[in-house]
């Protein structure tokens, strides 16, 4: 797992434990550890229980690992190969040999007249939530956001009105597996997750139902006579240039693969950006007044109005620089490299933030701060857009990006339009949690209608002054990175 011992040696992150290592630090709080680490090298090296990974702190570096060096390495690690043991070998988790194939199928269920039709099924649902909150309501958000995110998700997926009910089994199923994945993430240790215990027990369980209710949902959509116009049934009837298609166990794993990855990261994109529009009072007007100007009369968005929300895109943009759902990536090292001056072998485990380099100083004006306008046309250099990979880079990108973003302008566009999300005055700052993915906990907002004399009685109270955004603190080493 370590560079030869001629090498210049990794220096070791700090905290570490006996046999747990950095494991501790990783599972209470991770992003303000992670963010210590990238002060101290090019390259860190981390222990997680008996393994060793490569911490990559440098924008350039990563790219040489996503884009320009990409063939010297493959998906791997203990998080990916974690998440195996979930959704299986799909185009999440697969080898570069698997994608090559994998990719041209799936692109097939997310081809743009794909997207603009789901469009429907994503407003409805926004809608649904909106129209399930009453005034005064107080809400948790992630809670909200994910059963949006997961509704829209299901229905683009499965629109068989006949399979309702599994479909409910299945969102129940993920619900236990997410958190269960990153305890066995972290600490990659075998014998130590087979241990008798509750919360074993119960991983276990809900990964093998929600394979099983998988199944049933392909088994049922074979036996229809004809296909429906959604994405199970496009992921289906793919084809490849010489006719190959998916097995029914390939559908599944990439079933599962979309779930895994497409619920959280859209909810937690949702839940933050609220966040921040309930803390910044200047960005929620703008944002209002935008919408109130697009959607005039209460009409509901529609996929042609994203372009005509330019202000919403970039706050968007910016919620998911400083606070991507994806936090913590990893790569299995394929063929000897250099990677800033440090010598990695074939089978070294690497792993990046885009959490941390997103926060990069060197990179990022001001990284700390909330700041829309940063991404206006013609603002952001090469370095900026090659340290933004909130959605990864090169040719295992996630493919979702462009159904996320769409679903997340659409959904954030219809909300904003009839309610606003206010702070609860004395309530804590949430803070990043990061469990798979990055959330922001705890956060209940209040539910107030959004009417034109609400907002007229607002203006004339005067706007608050903008707070900062949650996030962690800077580290105490000071170095490049401010957060």
């Amino acid at each position: 797992m370590s560079p030869s011992a001629s090498a210049p040696a990794i220096p070791l992150a700090t905290k570490s434990l006996p046999f747990l290592g950095h494991a501790l630090p990783m599972w209470r709080d991770p992003m303000p550890f992670l963010l210590e680490q990238h002060a101290l090298a090019p390259v860190v090296r981390l222990r997680l229980g008996p393994k060793t990974a490569c911490l990559v702190t440098r924008p350039e570096l990563v790219r040489k690992v996503l884009v320009t060096e990409q063939q010297r390495f493959d998906k791997g690690g203990p998080f990916v190969d974690t998440a195996r043991t979930l959704i299986g070998d799909g185009l999440g988790t697969c080898s570069a040999a698997d994608h090559r194939h994998q990719r041209p199928l799936m692109n097939q269920a997310f081809r743009h007249p794909c997207i603009v039709s789901y469009t429907t099924a994503m407003i409805e649902c926004a809608g649904e939530i909106a129209s399930s909150w009453q005034p005064g309501q107080i809400v948790d958000v992630c809670r909200e956001m994910r059963r949006l995110a997961c509704r829209a998700l299901t229905r683009t997926l499965f629109s068989d009105p006949a399979q309702a009910r599994l479909t409910a089994e299945i969102e129940e199923a993920y619900t236990v597996l997410m958190p269960g994945m990153w305890w066995q993430m972290i600490i990659p240790v075998g014998l130590v997750h087979r241990l008798p215990l509750p919360a074993n027990r119960r991983f276990e369980q809900a990964r093998r139902t929600a394979r099983s209710l998988i199944a049933r949902m392909v088994a049922a959509y074979r036996a229809r006579e004809t296909a429906l116009d959604d994405g199970l049934s496009t992921i289906m009837s793919a084809r490849d240039a010489t006719g190959r298609a998916f097995t029914d166990d390939e559908v599944c794993d990439q079933i599962a693969t979309l779930m895994i990855g497409g619920i959280p990261a859209t909810a937690d994109l949702l839940a933050w950006a609220f966040c921040v529009l309930s803390q910044d009072a200047v960005v929620e007007k703008e944002l209002h007044d935008e919408v109130d100007g697009v959607l005039g009369g209460g009409r509901l968005p529609a996929f042609e109005d994203i372009p005509r929300l330019p202000f919403l895109g970039r706050v968007l943009t910016e919620t998911l620089r400083l606070y991507p759902s994806v936090s913590i990536l990893s790569r299995r090292v394929t063929r000897d490299i250099v990677l800033g001056g440090t010598a990695l072998r074939a089978g070294d485990e690497v792993m990046f933030s885009p959490y941390c380099l997103h926060r990069d100083a060197r990179v990022f004006d001001d990284p700390g701060r909330f700041d829309p306008d940063r991404w206006l046309p013609g603002r952001p250099g090469p370095e900026q857009r090659e340290a933004f990979i909130p959605f990864g880079a090169g040719t295992r990108k996630c493919i979702g990006d462009t159904y996320g973003m769409t679903e997340a302008t659409l959904a954030a566009a219809h909300l904003a339009s009839r309610v606003r999300l206010a702070g609860i005055p004395g309530s804590p700052d949430p803070r990043p949690l990061l469990r798979m993915t990055l959330s922001p906990v705890p956060l209940r907002l209040t539910v107030e209608p959004r009417t034109a004399g609400a907002r007229a009685d607002a203006e004339a109270a005067g706007e608050p002054a903008p707070r900062r955004c949650p996030g962690p603190r800077r580290p105490a080493t000071g170095g490049p990175v401010a957060g």
